[in-house]
């Protein structure tokens, strides 16, 4: 399944917020997922035993509860979890059903949570509740601060800890980006796919462009170091050029006219600012020859499993 998505700081930033990936779950039985696409049922946060196939539980947060569907490959052995943000279609159900066969793939447990766009407006996703309606938050009511009770829960219904990965797909990879620079986590590594725009490592550009505009307690060199090291891959398909769903405003377009070339442009950026200051760099740039913006063809290409595990494999499906 392909899904579309509409639209989506001198260096210092200090975050603070850990999301950690200790995980455990036993998640409700389903029937098993073959062919079929059942429609699961709605589990409630409850410790129940778990077969394999699709599930849904809810996590609470905030005074909001947002649903999570998930899935639990048959081939499943105990892997890591993968947790994909979805893109501004806002279909964390859809996205599961196009991950499985990746989620497959992988050996990994899958994990969708859902931002409704009723609640969840541009700034509170894309850019992460960090503002609202321009001004700063404090750091407890950021959006990014949901992962960590997410994770919690699928701990208590798992029943062992597992390594996480999260990538997130267009409007989601914006989302991941900043939380990235901003909200430091134990991921083993943060995939951004085809984002139509990104944090630069800079203070020239204004927040969520970049660190302009943000508290000074919350920059510091040190901060800046600790996103440039950060695990994070941009995993960006090259025919990515068209700009139907894409901000064309005057911030954006300054990081490039396109989400490939603003994917690079970042890169790019973080390597020099990196180099110049003789810090670690650990972001990686991954392409997907040809391919555009749709997530179901990134999931299926062989470097898609390069992004998320850096090892090279075979397309992974032939269709």
């Amino acid at each position: 399944m392909e899904i579309r998505s509409t639209r989506g700081g001198s260096a210092r930033r200090a975050s603070r917020g850990i999301a950690t990936c200790s995980l455990v779950l036993c998640l409700l039985p389903i029937a098993p997922a073959k062919d079929r696409v059942a429609k699961p049922e709605s589990v409630p946060s409850s410790r129940t035993a778990v077969e394999k196939g699709d599930f849904e539980f809810g996590v609470s947060h905030l005074g909001k509860e947002i649903r999570v569907f998930g899935f639990r490959p048959a081939n499943y052995a105990g892997g890591p979890l993968l947790v994909i943000f979805h893109g501004a279609s806002r279909n964390a159900e859809g996205y599961r059903d196009g991950a499985r066969e990746l989620a497959e793939q992988l050996g990994m447990l899958l994990v969708v949570p859902e931002f409704d766009r009723k609640r969840f407006d541009v700034e509170a996703y894309q850019e992460g509740g960090v503002l609202k309606d321009g001004k700063l938050q404090p750091q407890e009511q950021w959006t990014f601060t949901y992962l960590q009770p997410m994770l919690e829960e699928v701990s208590k219904r798992e029943g062992r800890e597992l390594p996480c990965y999260l990538v997130g797909h267009s409007a989601g990879a914006q989302f991941l980006g900043r939380m990235a620079a901003l909200y430091p986590n134990e991921a083993r590594r943060m995939v951004l796919v085809n984002p139509g725009s990104l944090i630069f490592p800079d203070d020239k550009q204004r927040y969520p462009y970049g660190f302009g505009g943000l508290a000074d307690a919350m920059t510091s060199d040190a901060a800046m170091q600790r996103y440039l090291s950060a695990p994070l891959t941009f995993y960006l398909g090259t025919g990515d050029v068209t700009t139907q769903y894409l901000s064309t405003g005057k911030q954006a377009m300054k990081q490039g006219p396109t989400r490939i070339e603003r994917g690079r442009n970042c890169h790019a950026a973080g390597k020099q600012l990196a180099a110049s200051n003789g810090w670690d760099f650990s972001w990686k740039l991954i392409e997907a020859e040809g391919l555009e913006h749709g997530s179901g063809p990134m999931w299926k290409h062989a470097n898609c499993r390069l992004a998320i595990l850096g090892e090279r494999v075979e397309t992974l499906s032939a269709e």
